[in-house]
């Protein structure tokens, strides 16, 4: 049964809007220190489309690019692209997922604040029907934490001029 109003209300009070906030306050912090800011919207996805999503198209990449005109740099998402190709990756941009998360205070109005969603496949580390964890796991888990640091790298690069951040 969905949540009544009040009920409604007092979670995004509890939850929703201490969560935006907090991250409001993180991207202007990054802002102030480094004049721009890199969002990394993560998350995963089923093998196969639920019934309740737009995309039923059963063929799936291994990686999700959610992206945004104003927010998702081309060189961004051409960054990992090729990183995941270079891993026999196959992605697509904005399948079955589209967009990225971007706080709302910031949404299209600043393109200092960068962001690209990636979504990884269950089936590369995920027994979906048991949700036991699959022998490939600490394997994508690695590429996962290879990937930030590569884009963590490569974010700063030109404004730090080889200085860590």
């Amino acid at each position: 049964m969905p949540p009544t109003a009040t009920e409604r209300a007092a979670l995004l009070h509890r939850f929703y809007w201490p969560h935006h906030r907090a991250i409001e306050g993180e991207v202007d912090a990054l802002l102030a220190v480094y004049g721009r800011c890199l969002i990394l919207d993560g998350h995963s996805f089923p093998s196969r489309p639920l019934p309740c999503e737009l995309d039923q198209d059963p063929d799936r990449p291994d990686i999700c690019l959610g992206t945004d005109a104003v927010h998702t740099p081309e060189s961004l998402a051409r960054l990992v692209e090729a990183f995941c190709a270079a891993r026999g990756l196959r992605t697509a941009r904005d399948r079955p997922y589209r967009g990225t998360y971007v706080p709302l205070q910031h949404y299209h109005t600043d393109r200092r604040v960068s962001s690209i969603m990636i979504e990884v496949n269950r089936r590369l580390y995920l027994d979906e029907v048991t949700g036991a964890l699959a022998p490939s796991f600490h394997t994508v888990q690695r590429l996962v934490a290879d990937l930030v640091d590569c884009l963590a790298r490569e974010w700063y690069r030109p404004i730090n001029k080889g200085k860590s951040p």
